[in-house]
């Protein structure tokens, strides 16, 4: 519409002059800024209980790597240093698994 459409036409309602102004700066002082100071300490918890998580989780694994290369030499070495007659009787006792299982 042009400015000669305009002339004459009336709002439904009328607005305080400068209503407008003083309601966008009352919701830009309660929206902007609000709520940063409560944010670095809750940042700084999260921080702290993650690093601690990490850190939990990183002496677990350690141990449990650590436990693992402690229990003793694995089954090729066991194999390798077993008398004959033992190695006999674990296929005697083991002899449907070996034939039918196919993931031996």
């Amino acid at each position: 519409m042009n400015e000669q459409e305009l002339i004459g036409r009336k709002l439904p309602y009328t607005l305080p002059e400068g209503s407008l102004d003083r309601m966008r700066e009352r919701i830009l002082s309660q929206t902007v800024g609000a709520g940063e100071h409560r944010h670095p300490a809750r940042l700084r918890r999260l921080c702290i209980a993650g690093a601690a998580a990490v850190l939990l989780a990183g002496a677990i694994l350690g141990l449990c790597l650590e436990r693992r290369t402690l229990d003793g030499p694995d089954l090729d070495a066991l194999l390798t240093t077993a008398p004959a007659e033992t190695l006999r009787q674990a296929a005697a006792l083991n002899y449907d698994d070996i034939l039918y299982d196919q993931q031996l």
